[in-house]
């Protein structure tokens, strides 16, 4: 072998010894504790990530709540239980929605920079034991009948909050017949739980109703206002649903609305 060929197989060797030396470090496995999920986050089709701006680069992130076990769910996917660790996230920000049975559910963003973890904690309320809880956010779908018309059915949707036993609430009804009827309503009560009752709930209520006439054999339109009282009684059937009944009376007579309620936390 001549010199020059020598040469060339020499620099070759210590090329190849370079390139494995430097692949062995990039290459080094990180060890993560087996205690975590891992989960490869995927871009939902139809996210502002595909179509948008393009992420510089992934990160990763560390779910741990208390209590332990609280399902994950990222921009309203589900990804799994705590503690979690997702890998691969491109960087951005992103909502994080927390829920256990038994538990008010959590809320919250967060920030997933490149080449970084960010660590996620949460604390679950629990709901307070057996049914009614004294701060509520809640949906009722209603079934009323009352004297506003000459039919008198009517089927709508009431909103309402519990702050510390006080009862807001707004409700809309339409009713359909003869005369065809909208109803605009708020209320406000005091509630109270019936003793060791804790399934029930007894609200007096009082507020101002707003019904808007559309009178279809005499195409006339009329809005008329008045002060309507009432007394509320709700039945828990689960720690989310109740059945809710309303006893009514204004100056058109009496009434009543009954329908199924939702707490929507």
């Amino acid at each position: 072998m001549d010199n020059r060929s020598f040469l060339r197989f020499a620099f070759t060797a210590l090329a190849l010894c370079l390139c494995g030396i430097v692949r062995a470090q990039w290459e080094e496995p990180v060890i993560i504790d087996d205690n975590y999920q891992h989960v490869e986050y995927t871009v939902p089709e139809g996210s502002p990530l595909v179509f948008g701006a393009r992420p510089s680069g992934v990160g990763s992130v560390l779910f741990e709540t208390n209590p332990t076990g609280v399902k994950v769910f990222i921009d309203d996917i589900y990804q799994g239980v705590t503690p979690l660790l997702i890998e691969n996230v491109p960087d951005g920000t992103y909502s994080a929605r927390f829920e256990m049975e038994g538990y008010l559910n959590h809320y919250m963003s967060f920030d997933v920079a490149a080449t970084l973890q960010s660590h996620v904690t949460a604390g679950l309320s629990p709901r307070q034991h057996y049914f009614f809880d004294r701060r509520e956010l809640y949906t009722t779908l209603v079934y009323e009948y009352s004297k506003v018309n000459a039919e008198g059915w009517g089927v709508g949707n009431s909103w309402g909050a519990y702050f510390n036993n006080f009862n807001l609430e707004q409700s809309t009804i339409v009713h359909i017949g003869i005369s065809n009827t909208v109803t605009f309503e708020g209320a406000l009560g005091y509630s109270f739980i019936m003793g060791r009752l804790k399934r029930f709930r007894l609200t007096p209520q009082i507020g101002y109703s707003g019904v808007w006439f559309d009178h279809v054999d005499t195409a006339v339109s009329v809005w008329l206002g008045y002060l309507r009282g009432g007394l509320n009684f709700k039945c828990g059937i689960t720690e989310q649903y109740a059945f809710s009944t309303t006893l009514l009376y204004d100056k058109t007579g009496i009434g009543f609305r009954a329908g199924i309620l939702f707490y929507v936390n």
